[in-house]
């Protein structure tokens, strides 16, 4: 192995180890009502591939590294790890690994809940494209993108219509004036009057 080998696997493992601790470490939530508890399971599951398949496709395809690609790759995964940190700490106790709504569920609007509904879920997505981005694993790229951001999106379809059950019209506004994984753009404006 040589030293750019050893960067990808070191990468790999600390992303992994990150993810893993982040995903047992105790947190002073309120328990609630969990739905779909198989796609926690699914995603941990699709993760793993998607880490371990970009290191394999590192190895098995022997392409030359394309040094500015794992640098976009490495800044996209920093900016991963920092917003879904700074998205679980707004929520505090309100924050889930499952899909769950609390009898005392309150919407948050607060810090990067303000600029997006779903920051944990963008945060995710920008890591498991980073992930093989660093790899260079252009087939783990296409692999995650189909595969993780589908699932994503369908967990977030079911947890948005949760929190509407919850909170109706409360959260209907929030839905309206912010956008899901992006910001809504400040810019648009409405008709211009005919006068």
């Amino acid at each position: 192995m040589n030293g750019w080998d050893w960067a990808v696997v070191g990468f790999l493992t600390i992303a992994y180890g990150e993810r893993i601790v982040q995903s047992f470490v105790s947190q002073a939530t309120v328990a609630g009502e969990q739905r779909m508890r198989w796609s926690l399971y699914a995603m941990c599951v699709n993760y793993t591939i998607i880490v371990w398949g970009s290191c394999a496709e590192h190895f098995l395809v022997r392409r030359p590294p394309v040094v500015w690609v794992s640098a976009v790759g490495l800044v996209m995964y920093v900016v991963s790890v920092v917003l879904r940190k700074t998205a679980i700490r707004t929520l505090g106790k309100f924050w889930s690994l499952q899909v769950e709504i609390r009898s005392e569920h309150q919407l948050i609007r607060e810090g990067v809940y303000n600029v997006v509904r779903h920051p944990i879920y963008a945060a995710i997505i920008l890591e498991v494209t980073s992930i093989p981005l660093v790899a260079n694993a252009w087939g783990m790229v296409a692999y995650a993108l189909v595969t993780h951001v589908s699932l994503i999106m369908f967990r977030m379809r079911n947890e948005e219509q949760a929190l509407v059950d919850k909170m109706g019209d409360l959260y209907r506004g929030y839905q309206r004036e912010v956008g899901a994984l992006l910001p809504k753009c400040a810019c648009r404006r409405g008709p211009q009057d005919a006068s």
